[in-house]
C-alpha cells in the first residue's frame, strides 16, 4: 500500500496518516494480499519461481512475506506443469532453442527447461 501511495504521489504525511487508519481498520495485510496476487498471476499466466518472486519483489512486499506468498503460490502445483501449459499456450513456438528461451523468459529453472524442452534444435 506505501508504495502504491508513494508511486501516486501522497505525501509522506498523508501515507503515514491513511496507513495508520488502515491499519485500524483492518484493512492492510500485506501477507493475505500477496498470497492472494501471487495466485491471481499463476492462475492468469503461468510461470517459474524465479519470475514469481521477481514481481512479487516489483510490487514492493518485503522479503519475508514474498518468501512466504512463494510457499504458498505454489503449494500444490507443479512449476514442471505450469511450464507445459506454457509450451502449449504457445505451440507456435517450435524450435527447443525458442522454447527455451520463453521457459527461461517465464522464470524456470534450467531442470525444468531441460526436461522439457532439451538443449538441442530439432
Amino acid at each position: 500500500m506505501r508504495t502504491y501511495l508513494e508511486r501516486a504521489g501522497a505525501a509522506p504525511a498523508l501515507i503515514a496518516t491513511l496507513l495508520a487508519q488502515f491499519r485500524r481498520r483492518g484493512y492492510v495485510n500485506d501477507a493475505a494480499y500477496a498470497v492472494r496476487w501471487a495466485g491471481a498471476r499463476l492462475a492468469q499466466r503461468p510461470m517459474g519461481r524465479d519470475r514469481l518472486e521477481a514481481e512479487l519483489t516489483a510490487q514492493g512486499f518485503e522479503p519475508s512475506t514474498v518468501v512466504a506468498a512463494l510457499a504458498q503460490a505454489y503449494e500444490g502445483r507443479n512449476e514442471q506443469d505450469l511450464a507445459r501449459t506454457l509450451l502449449h499456450a504457445r505451440a507456435g513456438v517450435r524450435t527447443q532453442t525458442k522454447q527455451a528461451a520463453l521457459l527461461r523468459r517465464h522464470g524456470f529453472d534450467e531442470e525444468i527447461i531441460q526436461h522439457l524442452v532439451g538443449d538441442q534444435d530439432s
